[in-house]
């Protein structure tokens, strides 16, 4: 019986994660163990003798503490794992000497890589260091994947790091000569001449059928300097980047006036754009803004549609008086908590003749 009790003991600290175990779950064990003929009175002095030899065995330690009134047990012991530890305090003298024999490039590097504490940042920091020691002081900038292959031979390693750096803004893509290179966003001109498309706007519209209609509709009427396709975005800091940077590159391009948005009429419709101007006014960019007669057009044809998942997060009405404006969102809220707009509720003649009225 002692062996039982002994194995169901030790089996306990063995497995636990915790080096520091408490006396009373090694106590509970052991009633659940022990026979009926062992009373309560008698089960602490069993737990302690086998406490007491696996000190001996140098499997634990008992701490030099006041022992429970009751029982006679310490409050808890210490599980000794002399390989762990081992192997925790060479892990810990790998990071001193890479926080402390790195030579740290002094610029960028030296104020703050000698703090770091995980290996992790460590190792990224010291991948950094030498290619800023090395780099020549003529280097090109290059895409953020081609520069994170050649630093830390992973093309994704700087996916995470496009809008604020690494190491808490600290290193930037410019500091590494890159930038971030976003997916390019498909657009469709209505015309190769482009002085006939300078000072137009741009239309960004989410879906694919709403695209094609309103190329078909710009193909004729020309009132914007290109139609682009948002692919669907996403509400996240991530679509407001890849937005961000693919927009102003086509309006840069095209010298395009503005960029006006349409997307379907409910919650999470508006909060793509307004999320997106979030992160545009951050750039110092100027904002979307509403293709209102766009959006007129779909209340006024009318149909709606109820939803099929929630969108109960993103429903805000003063996001949506700021973005409709307060004639539009005043009839999209009415019925905004149980019906929808989508935005292929418009055809290419109905875009047509919003475009032939110019209330763009």
């Amino acid at each position: 019986m002692e062996n039982i009790l002994h194995e169901a003991v030790w089996e306990v600290i063995r497995c636990s994660k915790r080096k520091k175990i408490e006396t009373v779950l090694l106590l509970e064990t052991i009633r659940r163990k022990a026979p009926s003929s062992i009373g309560d009175f008698e089960l602490p002095k069993r737990l302690f003798d086998i406490l007491k030899t696996l000190e001996k065995e140098k499997l634990l330690q008992i701490p030099k503490t006041k022992s429970d009134y009751k029982t006679g047990l310490p409050p808890y012991v210490t599980a000794l794992r002399p390989e762990e530890d081992a192997v925790l305090i060479q892990k810990k003298t790998e990071l001193y000497n890479l926080r402390h024999q790195t030579a740290w490039e002094p610029t960028y590097m030296a104020s703050f890589a000698c703090h770091l504490k995980t290996e992790k940042e460590l190792k990224q920091a010291i991948r950094v260091n030498d290619y800023l020691l090395n780099r020549k002081p003529d280097t090109k900038k290059i895409p953020h994947r081609e520069r994170a292959l050649q630093i830390f031979e992973s093309e994704k390693a700087l996916d995470g790091y496009t809008r604020k750096g690494l190491f808490g803004g600290r290193i930037t893509l410019e500091i590494l000569d890159c930038f971030y290179c976003p997916e390019p966003l498909p657009f469709q001109i209505p015309s190769p001449d482009k002085a006939l498309l300078s000072g137009k706007p741009l239309l960004v519209v989410e879906n694919a059928n709403t695209y094609w209609s309103c190329c078909q509709a710009n193909g004729d009427m020309c009132i914007y300097a290109a139609v682009v396709y948002g692919k669907g975005f996403t509400v996240s800091a991530n679509a407001g980047e890849y937005a961000n940077d693919g927009l102003e590159q086509i309006r840069a391009d095209l010298e395009a006036m503005e960029i006006l948005y349409f997307g379907d009429l409910d919650p999470t419709g508006i909060a793509i754009p307004t999320r997106i101007n979030a992160m545009r006014k951050e750039k110092g960019l100027l904002p979307l803004r509403p293709a209102l007669s766009l959006y007129k057009a779909l209340l006024e044809k009318n149909l709606p549609t109820p939803y099929d998942r929630s969108q109960t997060k993103d429903h805000d009405p003063m996001a949506a008086k700021q973005w409709l404006g307060d004639e539009l969102a005043e009839i999209y809220l009415e019925k905004a908590e149980s019906l929808r707009w989508p935005q292929e509720g418009l055809t290419s003649d109905d875009i047509r003749r919003v475009s032939a009225q110019k209330e763009i």
